[in-house]
């Protein structure tokens, strides 16, 4: 798949407001609780997002941004919570 920033930045510019209208003003009841065990609950998902924002989106826009798209970027990370 190639990446196109235009469509990329459609969806990361949307998600704070979008999380936001989910989330707004639940307990932490439906904040905290997950599926059972191996599951994630909102809060961990959060977070896994912003960690994923944090050590793969902008390092691979910024590889991007420096190189184009002669190579593919080495920033894969896999995070775990």
């Amino acid at each position: 798949m190639n990446f196109n920033f235009k469509e990329g930045i459609e969806v990361l510019e949307r998600t704070p407001q979008t999380l936001e209208i989910f989330l707004a003003g639940l307990s932490d009841g439906w904040l905290q609780r997950n599926e059972g065990e191996g599951t994630w609950n909102v809060t961990e998902v959060i977070e896994h997002l912003i960690e994923g924002e944090k050590h793969n989106w902008i390092p691979r826009l910024e590889f991007m941004l420096q190189e184009g798209d002669s190579k593919p970027s080495p920033h894969l990370t896999v995070i775990h919570i």
